[in-house]
């Protein structure tokens, strides 16, 4: 259990970084590191046995009915890995609190943690699907962390998901031809299958869809191109992700995937050619490089190639060189790309060539510095000179002809040189020689270093030294991981800081001596090597690529690409009409059709084809919005009948009430439209009418080909007969969505949520330029505040006059009806499960009393608090995520339900699940009302009763009183004064309306009002 409680507090971490942060801002770092030590602490016991010689492992049923199992193993490689990951982590945290600016940082630590969480469930997953679910949420963190560094970051983070993301496809091919071949989602039982040496080539395959995949996450060639551009990221994030652990991903994989390839030729041949191309290519750009931080990446690139090459190899002794080297790797990188943070905050540049001459200036930071380089160059006494030789000697037992051995050991030599060469330029250019010294103002000071920054920063360097000393204490952790990987040896590693002379020792005194020539021509040879040797680099060749692909896309977009949705909806129609109708034709001609089921006609349908027949063709040839709305209500009346008719209650009342608020929506969009459609050429009208008619055919024929031709399906007889047994419920519709499917309807429920997210991040962007914002109720018996300032001689006013005796009645009917709806609402929620209603149709139900509301109001205002919906509907959404949760921790499986009595009541935890869906489903309506509605433009019905209805309604209000036009408009003035002078009274100022709508006092424009300026006399003001 050890394992669960590590994944649980690295989990904990994640939910506590967001409240931490919004509190303690960057220094959230510091709570963040102890829960990491915590999570070490926790996972102590565990790595403890796993040093034993045990191997730890924890299962429970994660999807029962497929076979799967939430699976956790600690092996010496997860041990290794797990430690890298948390305590690596811990020390970068602690150095953010120094690095980061002052403020909240909240997205910073919440991706940097759930990387963290991402990584330790990688390195101890012992189930394929749960191990590529998180190799992909590394990738996702990955990105997140890139993106969010800024307009540098956008483009570097699209590149690093595409390629991390190609690697991620390709694990999934391997992940299912694995499950396909073995028939288990074991990781272990996978591995360890037969058929792996009973059909090689299949072996073969999978094996270079992994190493692909590895490739991506581990930046070898070609995929290297992603590494440099993620140095848009923080140098935080560099130096945790991109030296310590996501690059460390993919040598784990390989790694985890060696006890099955590890003597696969095309698996050896790969990693090792592969890997020495990538240490050379990675050490050469390093050179190249006049920011620091950009040769980290190319070496760290370098150093990645050198490990791969040794786990090509696959020998006993190979494997635990790359083990060693992987555990020096993330301490003297982790180091060196925290130290360029130093560099970078002291002196506000990270190019060598701006940089003075530091090393008296930051003593301590340039011997760290040195230490550091010393490690990844392989001098002695540094842990990286111990793991740099035993790859080397690795190298000598590469598989094939004898001297494939030596051509391995010449070419891991040559690209060392390089290594020793971009470490000298890091420690001389960096600190050494001042080449921007000229450059470098003498009155500019540099900024002090943090305790913190320094500190944390020369921790995993400094670790180097003493464990090169003392690094036989790594021959158990180093045996495990091996054992881990080479399942059928038991290694013996004695790692030793001297093995006497030998090829590797000789190899790496050349390497020296190479380099300090290097060294001593360095201001010669250095700046020669900073030009240029490739016209493109990685961003260009990615963009080379990707261009063609963009411009076909845009080509395809552009066939589609208008206002009009007949270029959208065309070649959907034209393409079902054509295999729908052409293979329907086909079944009847050819008489492949099944006898239809007898008595399948009623009455009943001729009347509901007529209602839909007449509903469509008035939404068709009406140029009125209003008339074809309510023609296509007609329609949606016509196929609620035909399914009442049919049987199907729950569908019945679900299409009703949907088609009834979807009515009320578009006649809420309908008021911000013009009134009638505008005319579209005869031709076009021809060719639509062409096109229905031709998918209507289409459509009728597959109706009347597929449908009362088969008997009921397995699946709906189990659903019948064995669904009231399971489940207690004896209405099937919704038992099926709450229980038997409640994962798609989760995912139905969460695309609902995201489509009210969207609503409202895409009306609030037009509403300031269409829409009137929304005014403050105001509850006295006057429905708009400054309707008495109001002349009311206009056919608007007089329209909004009007509005407000229509509601009056509207307003005793809600009183009435909303209490009988709310009671109806409640029951049938809580019938749902054994008679037709539900969650969904109670909601609807629900939203019918908001849709009342919202009628029964002369004025345009929202409907309940303004972010009542959206809570409504994130915590409906996240109710019924906890409903899976809880049948997860009670039954092993998400959603599964849990049931019992209560006296004599069933309860299952389907109601809750069933709330959550009211409460998103009721959200979402209430937000589309305020939004379409609330929002809505009373000058635009102003606009629209001056041109349309003006003479319709002057008749009826200018005669009320009897009244001329002169007499009205002598009347409106004495009320306006009326109105003036108390408002006068009241103490309200002479001045500019808070609000807006102009000046209240003797100064009123009447542009503001839309009053003509006869009606102000001498007091209008333009």
């Amino acid at each position: 259990m050890s394992m669960v409680w590590t994944l649980a507090v690295c989990a904990l971490a994640v939910l506590a970084s967001f409240p931490l942060t919004r509190t303690l801002g960057r220094h959230a770092g510091w709570p963040l590191a102890a829960i990491y030590l915590v999570a070490a602490a926790v996972f102590w016991p565990v790595a403890s046995r796993v040093m034993a010689g045990e191997t730890v492992a924890w299962s429970t049923p994660w999807v029962p009915d497929l076979g799967l199992e939430l699976s956790l193993r600690a092996d010496g490689i997860g041990v290794v890995f797990t430690a890298i990951a948390l305590l690596i982590g811990a020390v970068v945290l602690s150095y953010s609190t120094a690095y980061l600016s002052p403020g909240r940082n909240l997205t910073f630590y919440l991706y940097l943690v759930g990387f963290t969480f991402a990584m330790v469930g990688l390195v101890l997953a012992d189930d394929l699907i749960l191990l590529f679910l998180c190799w992909e949420l590394t990738s996702l963190a990955s990105f997140l962390l890139i993106a969010r560094s800024g307009y540098s970051g956008e483009a570097a983070s699209m590149r690093t998901l595409l390629i991390t993301f190609i690697g991620g496809l390709t694990l999934l091919a391997a992940v299912g031809i694995m499950v396909a071949a073995t028939g288990t989602t074991g990781l272990q039982e996978a591995l360890a299958h037969p058929v792996w040496a009973q059909r090689p080539g299949l072996t073969t395959g999978v094996a270079v869809l992994v190493l692909l995949s590895a490739f991506t996450k581990s930046a070898q060639f070609p995929f290297h191109v992603w590494l440099p551009d993620a140095m848009a990221a923080a140098t935080p994030v560099s130096a945790y992700l991109h030296a310590a652990a996501v690059v460390k991903a993919g040598i784990f994989l390989l790694m985890r995937f060696s006890p099955l390839f590890h003597d696969v030729p095309v698996w050896n041949a790969t990693l090792v050619t592969v890997g020495l191309l990538t240490c050379a290519l990675g050490g050469f750009f390093a050179l190249q490089k006049t920011d620091l931080k950009k040769l980290m990446a190319y070496s760290t690139v370098s150093q990645l190639g050198l490990i791969v090459a040794a786990i090509g190899v696959g020998t006993e002794y190979a494997l635990a060189a790359a083990v060693l080297h992987t555990i020096a790797h993330a301490l003297f990188k982790s180091g060196l790309f925290m130290m360029v943070g130093v560099i970078d905050h002291s002196t506000g540049t990270r190019d060598v060539r701006r940089l003075p001459e530091l090393r008296r200036a930051m003593p301590l930071a340039f011997w760290t510095t040195v230490l550091g380089a010393a490690s990844m160059a392989g001098i002695p006494p540094m842990l990286g000179f111990v793991s740099k030789e035993k790859i080397f000697t690795a190298l000598l037992e590469a598989p094939g002809p004898a001297w494939t051995g030596w051509a391995a050991l010449v070419g891991g030599a040559l690209a060392s040189v390089l290594t020793f060469a971009y470490s000298a330029k890091i420690v001389f250019h960096g600190f050494v020689d001042g080449r921007g010294q000229d450059r470098w103002p003498e009155d500019a000071p540099l900024h002090a270093t943090p305790p913190a920054l320094g500190i944390f920063a020369a921790l995993p360097i400094l670790a180097g030294l003493p464990l090169a000393l003392v690094v036989g204490v790594l021959d158990t952790p180093v045996d495990r991981a091996v054992s881990a990987a080479l399942p059928h040896v038991e290694p013996e590693t004695h790692l030793a800081l001297w093995h006497g002379v030998n090829a590797e020792l000789v190899a790496t005194l050349l390497i020296i001596a190479v380099g300090l020539v290097v060294i001593a021509r360095r201001r010669t040879v250095m700046p020669a090597l900073e030009k240029e040797t490739f016209r493109l680099d990685g961003a260009g060749v990615i963009a080379t690529l990707v261009a063609p692909v963009a411009r076909a896309g845009m080509q395809l977009a552009l066939l589609v690409r208008a206002d009009n949705p007949t270029r959208h909806v065309s070649p959907v129609l034209v393409a079902l009409a054509l295999v729908l109708g052409g293979g329907s034709a086909g079944l009847l001609l050819t008489g492949s059709l099944a006898e239809q089921h007898p008595d399948l006609d009623r009455w009943t349908d001729v009347v509901a084809l007529v209602v839909i027949v007449l509903g469509v063709a008035g939404t068709t040839i009406s140029q009125s919005r209003l008339a074809a709305t309510v023609s296509l209500s007609a329609v949606g009346v016509g196929i609620t009948v035909q399914i009442f008719s049919l049987g199907g209650p729950d569908v019945g009342l679900t299409q009703l009430l949907v088609e009834a608020l979807t009515i009320l929506m578009i006649m809420l969009v309908l008021q911000k439209l013009p009134l009638r459609f505008g005319r579209s050429p005869r031709l076009g009208q021809k060719a639509a009418m062409g096109l229905a008619l031709a998918t209507g055919l289409a459509f009728g024929l597959g109706a009347f080909a597929l449908t009362g031709r088969r008997e009921r399906s397995e699946i709906a007889d189990y659903y019948l007969t064995e669904g009231p047994e399971i489940t207690h419920g004896y209405n099937v519709v919704n038992t099926i969505l709450v229980e038997f499917r409640a994962l798609d309807t989760l995912g139905e429920l969460t695309v609902l949520g995201m489509a009210g997210a969207a609503m409202v991040a895409i009306l609030s962007t037009v509403r300031d330029r269409y829409l009137d914002p929304p005014r403050e109720t105001d509850r006295s018996w006057v429905p708009d505040p400054d309707i008495a300032l109001r002349p009311r001689g206009s056919a608007a006013d007089r329209a909004i006059h009007q509005a407000w005796g229509n509601a009056v009645p509207m307003q005793l009917l809600v009183r009435l009806t909303a209490p009988l709806l709310v009671i109806i609402s409640v029951i049938l929620f809580w019938r749902g499960h054994n008679a037709p209603g539900g969650g969904f149709i109670a909601a609807l139900l629900g939203s019918a009393v908001v849709a009342l509301v919202y009628l029964s109001s002369a004025r345009d205002q929202a409907v309940g608090p303004a972010r009542l919906p959206m809570v409504l509907i994130g915590g409906g959404v996240a109710l019924a995520i906890l409903t899976g949760l809880w049948g997860t921790v009670a039954k092993g499986s998400f959603l599964a339900p849990i049931s019992g009595y209560v006296g004599d009541l069933y309860l299952t935890s389907a109601l809750l699940f069933d709330l959550g869906v009211y409460a998103a489903v009721l959200g979402l309506v209430m937000e589309a009302f305020n939004l379409l509605g609330a929002a809505g433009g009373r000058e635009r019905t102003r606009e629209r009763a001056d041109e349309s209805v003006e003479g319709e309604l002057a008749g009826p209000m200018d005669t009320t009183r009897g009244e001329t036009p002169e007499e009205l408009a002598e009347r409106e003035l004495a009320d306006r004064e009326k109105a003036l002078a108390a408002t006068r009274a009241a103490g309200a100022p002479d001045g500019p309306d808070p609000k807006g709508r102009g000046r209240v006092g003797r100064r009123t424009t009447y542009l503001t009002h839309g009053v003509p300026p006869r009606n102000l006399g001498d007091r209008s003001e333009p």
